[in-house]
């Protein structure tokens, strides 16, 4: 992939739209791509952040897995968004490891160059701080959703909220299996079945496989307000 491909990307995403052309050169010129196959590890827990990555392509699982061997997925990681941004700066050890659970393609900018750009230049500090604050009021948002809402509203959330990406929000695909959604709503797989079948039953969704078609999505949003 050349360099021009490479600056658009980088300028589409969030943390770098506001930078000048030669700071994303700069950034384009040091950043390279790494193709990691389904099942492969971007990351461990207990590993140093290397740099900030940027997922391109595929799907990605950031997770912790309990002395017992249970599992709990805390994000699924979807093409245009980053990861590891937070233990960068803080230049800590993940708490969390980082799966490809499709084959997918990352962007890893350095951390010896965006510590170098912090340094020097003002502008860019801001802009990286904007960004970060734009992931934390996310992340409050979700805390909000897993401690106060039903696990019916917290499936209707998640669905409204992918719908609102696809080409068309009332024909989606689940990005991730049923089990893997479940953890990260904070659900048992068990639950996550009632809840589809309750749906179902109600006339507000269709369900195959991981297709799931909204027969009305100002219903399926009415109903999450009244429960």
């Amino acid at each position: 992939m050349n360099k021009s491909v490479i600056s658009q990307i980088l300028f589409n995403f969030f943390m770098f739209k506001e930078l000048a052309p030669e700071q994303i050169g700069v950034i384009a010129d040091h950043s390279q791509f790494i193709d990691f196959p389904k099942g492969t590890s971007i990351f461990n827990r207990g590993d140093a952040a290397v740099g900030l990555y940027i997922l391109l392509e595929g799907q990605l699982k950031l997770g912790v897995t309990s002395p017992q061997g249970s599992e709990k997925i805390i994000s699924i990681v979807t093409p245009g968004e980053s990861f590891g941004e937070a233990i960068l700066f803080l230049e800590r050890q993940f708490p969390v490891y980082a799966q490809a659970i499709m084959d997918s393609q990352v962007l890893l900018v350095p951390k010896s160059l965006i510590f170098s750009m912090l340094d020097n230049d003002p502008l860019f500090s801001r802009k990286m701080l904007a960004g970060l604050s734009i992931r934390m009021h996310q992340l409050v948002q979700d805390i909000e959703m897993l401690s106060l809402q039903s696990c019916t509203q917290r499936f209707i959330g998640y669905l409204l909220q992918i719908s609102a990406d696809a080409p068309d929000a009332s024909n989606i695909t689940l990005p991730a299996s049923k089990s893997t959604i479940a953890s990260l709503l904070n659900l048992t797989p068990e639950t996550l079945s009632r809840t589809l079948a309750k749906l179902q039953q109600l006339g507000l969704i269709e369900v195959n496989g991981k297709d799931v078609m909204i027969t009305d999505v100002k219903k399926l949003h009415s109903y999450d307000l009244s429960i």
